[in-house]
């Protein structure tokens, strides 16, 4: 041992003076693992290819640290082998394999998979970097350059799998490969199968690692499906990666053939980032006879402070040929905006916006057509809003500055409010003690305060944005305040006192007066500061009584407890319209009779009530729970509400000429079968007699007769939810055989059956209102509505929506869905087959799932049905 030692140690300080140090902590090293019995030398299976990339020699940055079940060291050569479970490692990569050799001369590393008894690799060698794992079957690599060759490797790069003969690698960020193949298979990608059921061939290829690019770039590119080559066929491939990196791109949308359109390209555009928060998508759309569109859609996100997108859609829809009958231009547009604060940015200052705004005949003239598919040409009605809110750290008040909008889209009106200022001060308890409980009426005195500033506008969509939307535009301010107190009677009863108190500034009034030449009453605008005044109190007691029927023990049905919460109130507001409060004017129409009308009548913040109020409230409120004996509960027992809630409430108005009773209002909800059934109902009474001045009226009024209890409205609400749940628990039954891949969640029995779950919904509504009120005769609508999915088997998922009225007897709004899940592909196809004529459409799309090739490969077609029949 001493004399070998002294020997390599003399060749050691004869060699080259740069691998001195390296070669003598390898040495050392090796000492400790050195045998008494000389090995067998093994002779080096792996040869050098003759295109490998010479080196210079150049000095090692870092420590190289091997492993390896056994390690041989040829000095002589300046060579070492690691035979099985070898591996390298040196700077940030480590090299994995059954068989390395290690040339110190050169500095490359020689490295081979695991092969079995006939020589075919059956273990991949693992080369990583920087937590990046590629696979080879063999492969040369010099640490010096960082440079080398692979044979049959195997990685991923964001969801795509990439599969080559041979790759060459420039640097750590740059790899040149022959005959790729690539493909986003995910149940190739974790192995579960050898075949992929699509991918991307091609013959040369270069692949971008980097931190800042990532990004796969092909030549002339085959698409096989199930290693069948098909006629797609692409002069090149450039895909971008969908990291965190973004680049811009090109959007790929469809191009066809529509009858009133002519020959089109739609949905094509471009994709550019904007800086680190801001990203921009441009979308368009060209059609030969005229028409065309633009769908710009702007996003952002600054994480921890906010996130937004604002979208602009505009289309200039040519139908027909000019100068036909059935030709026509609409300019449709649509406009929103969301922008959401997050919570934790400034807790003192938030700001949110919520903007959906289109013209009229956008649902139902839009040239991509989409909207009937989605469901949404039954929307009638949008909102949007936006908010500023400021708090103050040190003081109670909060001031909120908004701005609304309320669209009819079916008339085109517009209802704004523009802006909306608000101060508000929360409740305050004035005469509360400095420490512990409020136990007193005083303690419990409170007061609050808010200011309401409103500039209220009517318009049109074809009006907004002009200064016509401003013509009849409406403003006033509102100061109110409440205050009130509460108590405890008698440890049972809840009493409250209450009172509220509001004064309305605005700068607009009105005044009539009935111009005989004309026979009409005018009204006139006045401007001017004009304030009223108006206050109201109540008193209110309320309990709650609970009555509780208990049943022998072992009976199914343990308890029943009804659950009544009376509350009695009396309420009072003055008549403002006396001429003593100085808020109503008259004037004398034709008749000769004097016609009150309020100065303020149409302010936004309303007007003065021109009625007394002194009336006396009823209501009760009922809870009805019964428990039941149920052995799947812990317990023993189960609780079922048979109704959850039953309102009745009605008042008397002491104050009033006649009809002193105002009608009985009930409203109740019941669950159940396990919430499974939910039943909502309301029912309007009216005490009086109703009278019709002729036998052909249709219209008829009350009269101060009392008793006669006649049913203005009632409306009954069904909804039935339905799963496979409704049948109980199912019965788990084990099979000893499960299918793989694609069949993994399939289960066979011993005859060769597949069973699998085929999860449902089922979603019925049941909707029937009836109105009479003062009318001879009753409005009857009844609608049913019908939504559920079902999963026949685990790939597939079948959708329908319709709804029937039971009074015209035919269907509404129907749409049926089908998806299938191709592996890597996906099908949709949708069909609206009973609508409105125009909106009576199908759809049917095809592409892969990943994200990263979504765009590039896919096939769409659908029914425009351009005012054609279905």
């Amino acid at each position: 041992m001493t004399a070998k030692f002294f020997l390599n140690l003399y060749a050691l300080i004869n060699s080259s003076f740069k691998y001195n140090i390296l070669y003598l902590f390898f040495l050392i090293f090796n000492i400790l693992l050195a045998q008494e019995k000389r090995v067998k030398t093994l002779s080096d299976t792996v040869k050098i290819p003759t295109d490998s990339i010479s080196v210079n020699k150049e000095k090692l940055e870092n420590i190289v640290d091997t492993k390896g079940d056994e390690i041989r060291n040829v000095f002589s050569k300046k060579l070492t082998y690691l035979i099985h479970n070898a591996q390298v490692s040196y700077q940030d990569m480590t090299i994995k394999a059954d068989y390395i050799v290690m040339d110190w001369n050169t500095g490359d590393i020689l490295a081979r998979g695991k092969v079995d008894s006939l020589g075919r690799i059956i273990d991949n060698i693992k080369f990583i970097q920087g937590g990046k794992e590629y696979e080879y079957t063999e492969a040369q690599f010099n640490m010096n350059t960082k440079q080398g060759t692979a044979f049959n490797i195997r990685t991923e790069e964001d969801e795509m799998a990439i599969i080559a003969k041979k790759a060459k690698r420039m640097n750590d960020e740059e790899y040149y490969m022959r005959g790729g193949f690539m493909t986003t298979d995910e149940y190739f990608k974790a192995k579960k199968d050898s075949i992929p059921d699509y991918g991307l061939s091609t013959n040369k290829m270069k692949v971008i690692t980097g931190k800042n690019q990532k990004t796969i770039i092909a030549g002339p590119t085959t698409m096989y499906i199930e290693q069948v080559p098909t006629p797609f066929i692409l002069p090149f491939l450039y895909l971008p990666s969908t990291g965190s990196n973004r680049q811009a791109g090109i959007l790929i949308g469809t191009f066809g053939e529509r009858q009133n359109k002519g020959f089109y390209l739609e949905r094509w555009g471009i994709y550019v980032p904007i800086g680190e928060y801001l990203d921009l998508e441009s979308r368009f759309g060209f059609y030969t006879k005229g028409s065309w569109m633009i769908d710009n859609r702007l996003r952002y996100l600054n994480r921890y402070k906010y996130s937004g997108n604002l979208n602009f859609i505009y289309e200039k829809n040519i139908n027909s040929t000019k100068g036909l009958d059935d030709y026509s231009e609409i300019e449709n547009y649509r406009i929103t905006w969301s922008h959401l604060q997050d919570a934790k940015a400034n807790p003192n200052l938030s700001f949110n916006a919520s903007v959906n705004f289109m013209s009229q005949n956008y649902y139902n003239n839009s040239i991509y057509n989409q909207n009937a598919l989605h469901g949404n040409v039954n929307n009638n009605q949008t909102s949007s809003s936006i908010s500023l809110v400021k708090r103050f750290n040190n003081n109670p008040l909060t001031i909120s500055l908004n701005t609304s909008a309320s669209q009819n889209i079916s008339t085109g009106d517009v209802s704004m409010v523009l802006p909306n200022v608000t101060v508000t001060m929360p409740q305050i308890y004035p005469f509360k003690p400095k420490s512990g409980p409020k136990k007193t009426i005083w303690h419990n005195i409170y007061m609050d305060y808010k200011m309401n500033l409103q500039n209220s506008l009517n318009t049109t969509t074809d009006d907004m944005f002009t200064s016509k939307m401003f013509k009849n535009s409406n403003n006033g301010m509102k100061n109110s305040t409440s205050f009130g107190t509460t108590s405890t009677l008698f440890n049972y009863f809840q009493l409250g006192i209450n009172g509220n108190y509001r004064e309305i500034w605005t700068t607009k009034t009105i005044r009539r007066d009935y111009n005989a030449s004309l026979d009409k009453v005018e009204t006139f605008n006045k401007d001017g500061f004009k304030t009223f005044r108006t206050f109201d109190g109540s008193l209110n007691l309320t309990t709650t009584l609970y009555g509780i029927a208990n049943f022998k023990k072992g009976s199914m049905i343990q308890a029943i407890r009804h659950m009544i919460s009376p509350t009695v109130s009396y309420g009072f507001m003055p008549d403002f319209s006396k001429d003593s409060w100085g808020y109503y004017g008259t004037y004398t129409d034709k008749d000769g009779k004097k016609v009150k009308y309020s100065y303020f009548e149409g302010n936004v913040m309303g007007n003065p009530s021109n009625y007394e109020n002194s009336a006396i409230n009823i209501s009760l409120a009922n809870n009805l729970e019964m428990k039941v004996r149920n052995k799947k509960e812990s317990s023993g027992f189960k609780k079922i509400k048979i109704f959850e809630s039953l309102n009745i409430n009605t008042s008397y108005n002491f104050a009033a000429d006649s009809l002193k009773w105002s009608p009985i209002n009930a409203s109740g909800s019941s669950s159940l079968f396990n919430s499974k059934l939910r039943v909502n109902y309301a029912m309007r009474v009216n005490p009086y007699k109703i009278v019709f001045d002729t036998p052909e009226s249709t219209v008829g009024h009350a009269i101060d007769k009392f008793g006669y209890f006649t049913i203005a409205s009632y409306t009954m609400g069904l909804n039935f939810s339905l799963d496979e749940s409704l049948f109980g628990e199912k019965k788990v039954i084990k099979y000893k055989k499960q299918g793989t891949v694609r069949y993994e969640k399939y289960y066979f029995d011993d005859e060769n059956y597949a069973h699998f779950d085929m999860p449902w919904k089922l979603d019925v509504g049941l909707n029937y209102a009836s109105t009479k009120e003062y009318n001879r005769n009753t409005n009857v609508t009844a609608t049913v509505n019908l939504s559920g999915e079902i999963s026949p088997s685990p790939y597939w998922k079948i959708t329908a929506s319709t709804n029937y009225d039971l009074e015209s007897k035919e269907f509404g709004y129907t749409r049926l869905g089908f998806m299938r899940d191709l592996r890597s592909f996906n099908i949709n196809f949708n069909w609206v087959p009973i609508s409105s004529s125009y909106n009576k459409t199908w759809s049917f799309y095809i592409g892969v799932k990943a994200a990263i090739l979504k765009d590039a490969v896919k096939y769409e077609a659908k029914n425009f049905n351009d005012n054609a029949s279905f």
